[in-house]
């Protein structure tokens, strides 16, 4: 998932409400009325993002010139102090009307926060098959649409063409495996120590969604089983996909966490200091930025044992239970989750539109963005359930443990696994 990610990871602990501030009647509020002299109705909208915020402030103007009978305060709460906001106004109506949610959904339907949408998705006949169906279905809780989509995030290979070039070693190709990149990254280790140069081979950041969540479901793994009731991290196949990050950092192809950990990969590899970089979509913007922008290519991930799939992540749109105007945060939602909003967003490059159709106004100057939009076609939505809160922390945690060598693999798995499955047992 992602932060201003993007998941993403953003991905990962982010959530989704934020602000005080409850819907009251514009006489509580100032008297606010319509051109007939009618008061408004207030609600309250909440989003994390500062870099998003004058996007949405400019769609909330359009909703708003579109429906005059209602008015919209946009509510910008850090990152940091989300949650706790939400978690301080859960069973109240002190929260927003209207906020994003992310992959703690699961908690807050349980906790009866999240309004139901079926029933105004039904009347307003929305067809949800325009959305990413990973995305639609991220949201769709024990058969109960609680957000509607924003936006989405994939993860796939950027590469730096010069430095292939510089040390003449082909690029990666469509259909590439994971020997196949392990190969080219040794052919790129050898030049570059031939040359006495520092550029690194391979470079990720070693968080779930940009890595090693990927690598467990290609290996045949999973996080978490269908029903979210069992965790996977005792399987051979994850603990194989941490073998195979730590043998990438053993063999001098990927720097080790004592890098990783003072330096993003992805700051890294702005600076070319890197050849391949396994990344999130939302740092596609940051990326085409840069001045080597039309040397980088992208790629789908290498296919270990069983594909390729990318964890797809991306918020929603919820609607508070205790609003007490649903309707008109029901419209908010409806227009935040339309073509125009997203026409929006995409073209000030601050998401990938989770509505199919408007996918095509999202574009970059150099980076082939088309890679984004085939990854999410094979990609699964990222792992989540009820005690997701307390159990991501302890598999970010332990992970960590295993980059830097404090655990082994096998070790640090087994570790992961009682955490979460002691996490699961007890929600």
């Amino acid at each position: 998932m992602k932060k201003g990610m993007s998941i993403a990871l953003a991905i990962l602990i982010a959530g989704s409400l934020a602000a005080c501030g409850n819907s009251t009647s514009d006489k509580d509020n100032g008297g606010a009325k319509t051109e007939s002299g009618s008061e408004k109705t207030k609600i309250t909208f909440a989003l994390w993002d500062e870099v998003q915020k004058p996007v949405f402030d400019e769609i909330v103007d359009k909703f708003e010139a579109e429906n005059t009978d209602i008015e919209v305060e946009v509510q910008l709460t850090p990152w940091s102090q989300y949650w706790t906001k939400l978690d301080a106004a859960m069973g109240s109506d002190s929260a927003a009307d209207v906020f994003w949610m992310n992959t703690y959904l699961p908690k807050y339907a349980d906790a009866g926060v999240l309004e139901p949408l079926d029933e105004y998705i039904e009347k307003d006949g929305i067809n949800m098959e325009d959305y990413v169906s990973v995305v639609k279905d991220a949201y769709n809780y024990k058969d109960v649409q609680y957000c509607m989509p924003k936006g989405m995030d994939t993860v796939q290979v950027f590469y730096n063409k010069n430095i292939f070039e510089k040390y003449n070693v082909e690029e990666p190709k469509e259909g590439w495996t994971w020997e196949d990149m392990k190969r080219l990254a040794g052919q790129l280790k050898t030049e570059i120590e031939t040359a006495g140069s520092d550029e690194y081979p391979v470079l990720m950041e070693l968080d779930p969604q940009p890595s090693f969540f990927n690598f467990i479901s290609q290996s045949g793994g999973y996080v978490l089983s269908g029903d979210r009731k069992k965790a996977g991290f005792d399987q051979e196949a994850s603990v194989k996909a941490y073998e195979d990050v730590v043998e990438l950092m053993d063999e001098g192809l990927m720097p080790g966490s004592e890098v990783l950990s003072d330096t993003k990969g992805t700051d890294l590899f702005l600076s070319q200091k890197g050849a391949i970089l396994f990344m999130g979509s939302w740092k596609t913007a940051v990326i085409d930025e840069v001045s080597f922008a039309a040397q980088v290519g992208t790629i789908a991930m290498p296919a270990k044992e069983k594909g390729n799939q990318s964890v797809i992540g991306g918020l929603g749109y919820a609607v508070n239970s205790s609003s007490k105007s649903k309707d008109a945060a029901w419209k908010l939602v409806k227009y935040l989750s339309g073509e125009e909003s997203n026409k929006m967003q995409a073209e000030a490059k601050v998401d990938v539109p989770a509505l199919i159709r408007a996918q095509k106004y999202y574009k970059a100057e150099h980076i082939d963005v088309e890679v984004i939009f085939d990854v999410a076609e094979t990609g699964f939505m990222f792992p989540t359930s009820s005690s997701v809160a307390e159990w991501l922390p302890a598999v970010n945690e332990i992970s960590a443990k295993i980059f830097s060598k404090e655990l082994t693999p096998e070790e640090g798995c087994r570790e992961m696994q009682k955490s979460t499955q002691d996490a699961l047992d007890h929600e």
